[in-house]
């Protein structure tokens, strides 16, 4: 059985890996992708839970002026 402290670091690294993902390589991709309706979306929903988590719209518009 694995100890407590290793599973908790491993979940840990798991859900900053998936953040990091989500955050630096899909939502910039699909704004471009998509533009304003993307845009629309994202600030009105949650990114993993319906209503947590939702993205201001003036950061979706600046990951997209690269």
């Amino acid at each position: 059985m694995v100890p407590a402290v290793t599973s908790a670091a491993a979940l840990t690294a798991l859900v900053v890996a998936v953040q990091l993902q989500v955050r630096a390589v899909e939502e910039p991709y699909l704004a471009q992708v998509h533009g304003e309706r993307y845009r629309a979306w994202a600030a009105r929903t949650g990114r993993f839970v319906p209503g947590v988590g939702r993205m201001p719209a003036r950061r979706l518009r600046s990951t997209t002026s690269r």
